[in-house]
């Protein structure tokens, strides 16, 4: 007999990917300006945050750290839940120690875990009052250059160990996996996530590699998805995004249009055209 399948956690899909920023301001002008993401709402923790939406369930979260970012300036992934209450009871059951549920202060119902590499992963359930169902329909600029973050990356050093928690005990699913150069070792392996959002995380495995501060924002970045690419990059150019090359649209490994930018404290933002570039 084959195993018995596992309930599926009541995941919906990624809810926000969390970046330290030196300045609020100029990151939220950043934001704005070059992808159309306006500003939603703020909350605190453990320092000051910005919510910028890309649309009613998924935000970039920019959280201050105005001392000198870190080189790692990736915070926390957050995936929205339906239930808060089967989430924690499942991770528990599958032996996961999630933190106890908690209101925070945006009013959401929040748990959190921490991945082999040291990744926050949170899991949040909108309440009718917070402030992201409160923003519904709101802050949804006319000039978005994506309306859907698909994926997020995160370095791993051991892909057995990731495995483990992302699809063993989360019930994340490989959907791809690719490699630098044609028959090289893999470097990346995309893990979709449980439910029908599409949404996924990208491993980046590193393994044993020491990571730049300039490596490390490049590698932990968000993707957000886009039906033209050349007309994104366009848009972007008009909204005063240089003219340089380094932003010029390109064919990825994944066989998918890409263009990359980095904010201004060094952390990738990839926009990626929906459909593959060269049909077969």
């Amino acid at each position: 007999m084959g195993k018995k399948a596992k309930k599926v956690l009541p995941i919906l899909g990624i809810a926000h990917v969390a970046f330290q920023v030196s300045s609020l301001e100029q990151s939220r002008a950043f934001y704005t300006a070059f992808y159309g993401f306006e500003f939603a709402f703020t909350s605190y923790e453990d320092q000051e945050a910005w919510y910028l939406k890309i649309n009613d369930n998924q935000f970039v979260k920019l959280v201050s750290k105005p001392e000198g970012t870190d080189d790692n300036r990736l915070v926390e992934i957050a995936f929205q839940v339906s239930d808060i209450e089967t989430t924690i009871a499942m991770l528990q059951e599958r032996g996961l120690d999630p933190t106890p549920m908690e209101i925070k202060s945006d009013g959401t119902l929040a748990t959190g875990i921490v991945d082999p590499d040291g990744h926050n992963l949170i899991f949040v359930e909108y309440t009718s009052d917070s402030k992201q169902t409160l923003a519904k329909g709101k802050h949804l600029g006319s000039r978005r250059v994506s309306d859907r973050l698909l994926h997020v990356g995160v370095t791993i050093t051991n892909e057995a160990a990731a495995n483990k928690l992302y699809r063993d005990a989360l019930g994340f699913q490989e959907i791809w996996r690719g490699s630098r150069q044609d028959g090289g070792p893999d470097a990346w392996v995309n893990m979709q996530l449980p439910g029908d959002s599409g949404d996924y995380i990208e491993y980046i495995l590193i393994n044993d590699i020491k990571l730049s501060r300039r490596q490390m924002g490049t590698m932990h970045h968000m993707c957000l998805l886009t039906d033209d690419i050349k007309k994104a990059h366009r848009d972007m150019l008009f909204n005063a995004l240089p003219d340089l090359e380094r932003y010029e649209p390109l064919i990825a490994r994944n066989n998918r249009w890409v263009c990359n930018v980095h904010d201004l404290d060094g952390t990738r933002c990839e926009l990626m055209e929906s459909k593959p570039a060269v049909t077969k």
